[in-house]
């Protein structure tokens, strides 16, 4: 309530056609100029205190609530604030909250995030973490601040969850470009709670697809996946990075002794897996898993199968004749997955 008091003042001072004493004149703008101080501290406080559409005269728009209540409020159209996290995160990222309620970037390497910012303890501030993973191969570090062992929340219920020397990280599952993920605290980021909203979590999907036996980036161990033919199932962590990931270009394919012709078959092994990417020729086609029958060193090309037994590649694949430039990616690393044949009964 307003401590404007103009009873002070005496309206009916000075009386007409009398001879006034100056004292009331005085005493008149004496309540005026205490009332006008007054009403200055009270607009003032005002404006260092209200909810504003837009800035004041000569003012900057602050709309901080500093943490008060708000109660029994009708809303309609709250919109949540964004922030750009930058489009190269590598390296130790933090992420305060304060600053968007959806902050997004893009993993191009190894990255490590902290958390800051968190509202007080006793009241709960959630945080979107948007993620485009450009790196597949990319380790993505968590706080120790994040819930461990629980089925409901914990970080330990992430696919592609690893304890790396108790610290929680997860990789992009196989195929995998967007990872999103819900943070929570009620203690002021002393603990924090971690959900998947664009992904499932562990094991709580089979996936549909041939992988090679080798796998591929984001294959983990419990992994599991079908087609036509098989189911399979991953007992492993891919290990064909690096160096055990053999890059060829190919130019041509020949029907007459179905060799496919690369630029060279340094560290190539036979019956491993090998995929063929980009504008395909000879009959091949892109992004499925053949196995290199055999290495022809002279002619620096390979033949193919389109099936693996036993470790052992079978038949050789029937090429028809063409040329251009495509991609062939062979995988030298450990045979992680392992397949149950399906037939009918």
């Amino acid at each position: 309530m307003s401590t404007i008091n103009t009873n002070g003042i005496d309206v009916n001072y000075p009386v007409p056609g009398v001879n006034n004493n100056s004292q009331g004149f005085r005493d008149n703008f004496a309540s005026i100029k205490t009332n006008l101080n007054t009403a200055a501290n009270e607009i003032s406080d005002l404006q260092n205190k209200v909810v504003l559409k837009q800035a004041l005269d000569n003012t900057t728009l602050n709309n901080d609530m500093a943490n008060a209540l708000i109660s029994n409020a009708s809303t309609r159209s709250f919109r949540a604030t964004t922030y750009n996290l930058g489009s190269n995160l590598t390296g130790t990222v933090m992420v305060d909250v304060s600053l968007g309620d959806v902050q997004y970037g893009t993993v191009n390497g190894n990255v490590n995030f902290e958390f800051s910012g968190w509202s007080p303890a006793g009241t709960q501030t959630n945080v979107q973490l948007q993620l485009a993973v450009s790196n597949t191969s990319a380790v993505i570090t968590f706080p120790s601040e994040i819930v461990y062992a629980n089925n409901n929340f914990g970080v330990t219920t992430l696919e592609n969850y690893a304890n790396v020397a108790n610290t929680p990280t997860v990789t992009a599952p196989y195929g995998i470009t967007q990872l999103d993920y819900r943070l929570s605290s009620t203690d002021c980021g002393s603990t924090i709670t971690i959900e998947p909203y664009n992904r499932p979590r562990i094991s709580t999907q089979i996936q549909q697809r041939t992988p090679a036996p080798t796998g591929f980036v984001g294959d983990v161990a419990g992994t599991v996946a079908v087609d036509a033919n098989y189911i399979y199932v991953c007992t492993g962590t891919f290990d064909s990075g690096g160096a055990n990931t053999i890059a060829k270009t190919a130019t041509a394919a020949y029907s007459s002794n179905n060799e496919v012709v690369l630029n060279n078959v340094t560290s190539l092994s036979a019956n491993k897996p090998i995929v063929f990417t980009g504008t395909t020729f000879g009959g091949l086609t892109a992004n499925v898993v053949y196995y290199i029958k055999t290495i022809v060193g002279g002619n620096s090309s390979v033949t193919l199968s389109a099936t693996r037994t036993g470790g052992t590649a079978g038949s050789t694949f029937a090429l028809t004749t063409g040329s251009g430039t495509m991609t062939a990616t062979s995988y030298n690393g450990s045979d992680i997955w392992k397949r149950i044949s399906l037939s009918t009964w």
